[in-house]
């Protein structure tokens, strides 16, 4: 199982985040248009992602609804038919909704940066840094502290709820 550290903020502007990043050393990594559709569970959260970049991807994970930065843990399934796999899911657990984003992802050492246009929500960035072995969570939360600093991202913008959840709020 893969695991990672993150928080999510609502900001304003996609544009002025992006221009600060052009001034750290990350990596560009794309533009993903992704949709995620959510299945019914009793416990956690299981979503089907199709992505322009990744493909198709089954993916079950546990992360608590929180502000501040939430250990995340989940498992990354490759899928080949996304049609019928949606469909049998959709089936056997019943569909609960469909997140869409276009999203551009970079990369800093091992943080992910995720900034996120999600149909009907607004804009977002994302922070995960991922547990790769060599990082601790102490090393994981000073890297996102620096970013959220950088990024001058505040305390109240933060995020407690997954997508879906704010989708399901309106």
């Amino acid at each position: 199982m893969s695991a990672n550290l993150e928080i999510k903020a609502r900001v304003d502007s996609l544009k002025s985040v992006e221009h600060t990043l052009q001034s750290l050393p990350v990596i560009f990594k794309g533009v993903d248009q992704q949709i995620d559709t959510f299945f019914l569970t009793t416990g956690g959260r299981l979503k089907l992602r199709e992505s322009q970049i990744y493909g198709t991807i089954l993916i079950p994970y546990l992360r608590p609804d929180q502000k501040e930065a939430a250990h995340a843990e989940y498992q990354l399934i490759p899928i080949e038919d996304a049609v019928t796999t949606k469909r049998l899911f959709s089936n056997i657990l019943g569909k609960l909704t469909v997140v869409e984003k276009v999203r551009r992802i970079y990369l800093y050492e091992n943080v992910r940066i995720h900034l996120d246009k999600v149909n009907r929500l607004g804009a977002f960035i994302e922070l995960e840094g991922v547990y790769d072995g060599k990082v601790t969570e102490e090393q994981n939360m000073a890297k996102i502290q620096y970013l959220m600093q950088i990024l001058q991202i505040r305390k109240n913008q933060l995020v407690e709820k997954a997508y879906i959840d704010l989708l399901l709020e309106l």
